[in-house]
């Protein structure tokens, strides 16, 4: 495992945002990801969405000055309001987002910032591997596209992705959910492309997503089970990634069926916070 500096950097290469909420058994988790990264010049924000748990304690017990807690006074709903929170207090020449769920692999942000310095670009992106709850068959990879052919539909999950910090003024930040249709992170990433800023991708899995919005009552139960079970393997397991690999092709190729919540499209239309309201449900916020 590589050895943790424990000094701030006055302009640390990247600022990486994680935003929370009431969620700690996992966001330990998220923080302890990054730690162990290969690329050590970081900043690391955690935002808080209102958080009432103990958070704030898990944060500081870690002891790293690396890490900067902010808590918003009142809970905003989504990623929205934190991100812009964090984006206000980086320092760094890039800004790499982790949802407090997810996890990255050692070599995460070394292969994103080599990847965006060698090809000149505004952006990058990984491959990131978003995987459903047991029984669900779910393993898809996001965040590969032709080179200078990405596609804005589709956008990019926030844990996969990394930006050069002035990009996000030039769209005004993260858009609150309630004003759009799309959700905040493919809103943003499209405002980011109309923009004229260049998207590259690593082309190398190194994010692991546990989609909370795949899992019921998330933020009722909230486990932490499979979170810690992906961080113990990375790290112990040689052959964690050709494994990983394998799980990936055996269900595509024998084409097991993906189950995913069909969430109902709004009865009149399109409608802004839709979507994300939906997923609130479903996590078990409203």
């Amino acid at each position: 495992m590589v050895r943790v500096e424990q000094h701030a950097v006055a302009e640390p290469l990247v600022s990486i945002i994680i935003a929370t909420y009431n969620w700690s058994s996992v966001l330990r988790l998220a923080i302890q990801s990054v730690l162990g990264q290969t690329e050590q010049s970081f900043e690391i924000l955690v935002i808080g969405d209102g958080c009432t748990d103990d958070s704030e304690a898990v944060v500081r017990s870690i002891g790293d000055a690396r890490i900067r807690w902010h808590n918003l006074p009142v809970n905003s709903g989504s990623q929205s309001a934190p991100n812009n929170a964090g984006l206000q207090l980086a320092r760094g020449h890039y800004v790499a987002y982790l949802g407090h769920d997810d996890i990255w692999h050692p070599a995460h942000l070394r292969s994103m910032v080599g990847a965006l310095e060698s090809a000149g670009a505004d952006i990058v992106s990984s491959l990131l591997e978003m995987i459903g709850p047991k029984g669900t068959n779910y393993r898809v990879v996001t965040g590969f596209y032709e080179p200078h052919n990405y596609d804005p539909v589709y956008g990019l999950p926030p844990s996969g992705l990394l930006h050069r910090r002035e990009c996000a003024a030039r769209v005004g930040g993260w858009p609150d959910y309630r004003t759009i249709v799309n959700n905040p992170d493919v809103e943003f990433v499209s405002r980011l492309h109309r923009s004229g800023c260049r998207i590259v991708s690593t082309g190398e899995l190194t994010v692991f997503k546990f989609n909370s919005a795949f899992r019921k009552n998330s933020y009722v139960e909230k486990p932490s089970h499979e979170q810690r079970r992906c961080l113990r393997s990375i790290r112990w397991n040689p052959f964690f990634m050709p494994i990983e690999a394998r799980r990936i092709v055996r269900i595509h190729r024998a084409r097991l069926p993906m189950h995913s919540p069909d969430f109902a499209p709004p009865p009149g239309g399109p409608t802004p916070g839709w979507t994300v309201t939906q997923y609130r449900k479903f996590r078990g916020l409203e």
